[in-house]
């Protein structure tokens, strides 16, 4: 008991020597600093996995939204099924299309229904109650090359196009463009294609353009719900998105031939005819190219020369010196030459011409061509133009590759059998037009993403308030 109490009694003077006031703030501080430490560190190795991102800015890696490495499911019985490896496992914002691509008839005739629901409906037929989407153009929110789609009557759809290809000169525009890409999609956003940029979602073949598609986007474009193009067969192939369902739509598509206000009337003015050829460049570098200037001046030569007409041209100037050969031409009264002018007044001013004339490549189905089949215009359309092909029909006027051929068809364009035929604005109304390209919209994307879906846009748009 002695020697019990004698080992009590130093181990106690041991203790109470070892841990005086200020040795154990420190030991505990200590301790509290490694637990800290520990739980950042694993906070940190659980940030990193899930944030690992490419320079394109979209997060990569299936871990990327917090996904387990591998999915545990079960079957009907609650038995578990074998786990689903990361590499295969669905993404929240990817949805995999299987049925056809090429939506173009399915679309037609779900339209139909549509349109035919709503003028069956009991109650008064207002425009802000007509079926419809449509592209609300430029908005500072988001910018370019994002558009919204609204319903007809201006309400934000919840969808979102992306009508351009990314600027590849400017870095942080375009990581931030491809961020804000995916940060819309993850959100709940529909995603769409709209071929309106030249070649897009293809190569940009402009060498004067600051916008290209790069590899690193083939991930966006394969990312889209819908795709509203412009091409033809065989560019569709080697240009559009695999397993992305399309139809050809174009943006031109929508414009409205019953539009008459303040800033243009795409109803006919009836002024008359004083040329027989209207070409449009604004000039520039990048316009001479997309407008194909090249091609323009043989044909306006070849015109003059073997069928005496009469061209203007709109807005591009005329160099003296560089522009000689189409200067010739204007001093013999052959060629005039209008300045760039107000939309309205461009309007009013080739409606003086009895065709247009579009010698364009690389240019996605310009808007010139359903102004003009709007103002009851014949159009005269390269054949090999990436879009806007399909606006040259028996209704509304000839394509042409090469100066001569262009000859060609204006010769079959004024025979009397033809002039008999020819119906543009009539032709445009009955297959193109607001309403009717907004239906299709509509139809469109109730078959590729549903109705729920479409809902569930809304109502994203709803609770954030925008309007």
């Amino acid at each position: 008991m002695v020697q019990l109490s004698t080992i009590q009694r130093s181990s106690s003077k041991s203790l109470s020597a070892t841990f005086t006031p200020l040795r154990l703030f420190v030991l505990v501080n200590v301790g509290i600093l490694v637990i800290f430490y520990g739980v950042m560190s694993a906070f940190h190795l659980r940030i990193s996995q899930m944030e690992d991102t490419k320079s394109s800015g979209r997060p990569s890696g299936e871990l990327r939204l917090g996904m387990p490495r591998s999915l545990v499911a079960t079957d009907d019985t609650g038995c578990t099924k074998p786990p689903v490896p990361a590499a295969a496992a669905p993404v929240s914002y990817a949805t995999k299309w299987d049925g056809p691509l090429d939506l173009d008839e399915q679309t037609y005739r779900l339209a139909a229904q549509i349109n035919q629901t709503y003028w069956d409906a009991p109650g008064e037929k207002t425009w802000w109650n007509k079926p419809g989407f449509h592209l609300s153009y430029m908005e500072p929110d988001p910018p370019y090359p994002f558009q919204r789609i609204k319903s007809e009557d201006g309400k934000d759809t919840g969808i979102v196009a992306l009508i351009a290809p990314f600027y590849d000169t400017n870095y942080y525009k375009a990581e931030s463009a491809r961020a804000l890409f995916w940060r819309l999609k993850k959100a709940g956003h529909i995603m769409i294609g709209i071929s309106s940029y030249q070649e897009f979602p293809g190569p940009i073949m402009n060498p004067f353009d600051d916008r290209h598609t790069t590899p690193a986007d083939d991930e966006v474009w394969a990312a889209m719900d819908g795709w509203l193009h412009c091409f033809r067969e065989e560019d569709k192939v080697r240009w559009m998105p695999p397993n992305v369902p399309r139809i050809n739509l174009s943006e031109s598509d929508f414009h409205n031939p019953e539009r008459r206000d303040d800033g243009g009337s795409l109803i006919p003015w009836g002024v008359p005819k004083e040329v027989d050829i209207v070409y449009s460049n604004q000039g520039g570098e990048w316009n001479d190219f997309a407008r194909n200037w090249t091609l323009a001046k043989e044909v306006m030569h070849a015109l003059v020369n073997e069928l005496d007409l009469k061209i203007m041209i709109m807005g591009r100037e005329i160099d003296p010196v560089k522009d000689a050969d189409i200067q010739a031409l204007i001093d013999r009264g052959s060629v005039i030459r209008q300045p760039k002018m107000p939309w309205n007044q461009f309007l009013k001013t080739i409606e003086k011409a009895r065709t247009l004339m579009t010698p364009n490549v690389h240019d996605a189905s310009p808007r010139v061509l359903v102004e003009a089949l709007s103002l009851n215009m014949t159009v005269l359309i390269n054949k090999h133009i990436v879009g806007g092909w399909k606006y040259a029909t028996e209704a509304t006027g000839e394509e042409f590759g090469t100066a001569a051929e262009a000859v060609e068809a204006m010769r079959r364009l004024r025979a009397p059998e033809r002039q008999a035929k020819l119906r543009p604005r009539e032709w445009y109304r009955e297959t193109w037009g607001y309403y009717r390209s907004s239906v299709y919209l509509q139809a469109f994307m109730e078959i590729v993403v549903g109705k729920e879906r479409l809902a569930k846009a809304k109502q994203l748009i709803l609770s954030h308030n925008v309007n």
